[in-house]
């Protein structure tokens, strides 16, 4: 009797060093498999960034006069991937600004070795100034507070003060020729874009 009761003990020693070894196992099989679920869920919930908002991207800059140039002042910009109509016209407006503020540097830059031009600089110098300082400020301001009229007319003016910034230089050659027209197409794309909100 004793020894069938030794041997029945040894059986059942390992079994429950087995059963714990299995349930340890079996514990660390659920955290990895919720885990694999969480993560499942989690890029199921968050589409690609690159492919859903490049196509919200490309569809937005559909609708502008200059698609090529839409799409690559947006794409430049990390917060395109992640934002929204209105903020891809905030996205263009800063691109107005800094296209004026690189005209009013490099009319400061020839206006000393250009005093035939200075008249017409001067002038240039006023509208740019006025993009600046007026004309995208309030243009911000709109979009930030849900008017976006007030935001295309802003991006409007700009598009003019760069034509007028041309026109003012007559029959002279303008040495601003390409950044006037750079400019004037980038406030356009700008306030296509803002339209939409309309």
């Amino acid at each position: 009797m004793y020894m069938t009761h030794h041997n029945s003990s040894q059986n059942i020693t390992p079994y429950k060093t087995n059963i714990s070894s299995n349930t340890m196992k079996l514990h660390h099989h659920n955290h990895q498999l919720i885990l694999i679920i969480f993560l499942s869920l989690h890029l199921l919930q968050t589409p690609s960034p690159s492919k859903a908002d490049k196509t919200l991207i490309e569809t937005t800059c559909k609708a502008t006069p200059s698609y090529n140039l839409c799409m690559s002042t947006l794409l430049s910009n990390p917060k395109s991937s992640s934002g929204d109509v209105s903020d891809l016209g905030l996205i263009m407006v800063a691109a107005t600004k800094a296209k004026s503020t690189r005209a009013l540097q490099h009319i400061k830059a020839i206006y000393r070795s250009r005093p035939e031009l200075r008249r017409a600089l001067n002038e240039c110098a006023k509208m740019y100034m006025a993009v600046v300082r007026a004309d995208v400020p309030s243009a911000v301001q709109a979009l930030d507070g849900g008017q976006p009229k007030f935001a295309e007319d802003g991006m409007a003016d700009a598009a003019v003060e760069a034509q007028s910034c041309e026109r003012s230089f007559g029959q002279i050659k303008s040495p601003l020729t390409e950044m006037n027209k750079d400019i004037e197409n980038v406030a356009n794309v700008a306030r296509a874009i803002i339209r939409m909100l309309l």
